[in-house]
């Protein structure tokens, strides 16, 4: 009878470690998760940062751009200063859809990324 009980108590024993294993592994695979989570917002953080900057970049070079340009087509007449100023609303307005493109762009691959794990 004694040899009957043990052997239970071994196999309760067992099982009991395999489920302390299990537990264990499924802890660990869980940190391993919120690490690469994390890594996963922090690089996005930083594409987003980087893409902010290159877009201030690039709207900073065409505003300069244009610049040049108003002045070195800038006359005394008033038709020519109104036919500048139309050019420059159409440019700024182009830019600045541009720049809202790319964001928009940038945004949603941002969210895409963010809701896929892996």
């Amino acid at each position: 009878r004694m040899s009957g009980y043990s052997s239970v108590s071994m196999v309760e024993e067992k099982a009991a470690l395999g489920i302390q294993k299990l537990l264990q592994a499924e802890h660990e695979a869980a940190e391993v998760v919120a690490k690469a989570k994390a890594e996963k917002v922090s690089k996005l953080k930083q594409a987003k940062e980087e893409a902010d900057a290159e877009i201030a970049a690039y709207k900073q070079q065409r505003e300069g751009q244009f610049a040049i340009f108003s002045k070195e087509r800038t006359g005394d007449s008033g038709t020519h200063k109104t036919a500048t100023d139309a050019l420059t609303v159409k440019e700024l307005d182009s830019i600045a859809k541009q720049v809202a493109a790319n964001k928009s762009t940038m945004v949603e691959m941002l969210l895409k990324s963010v809701t896929t794990v892996g």
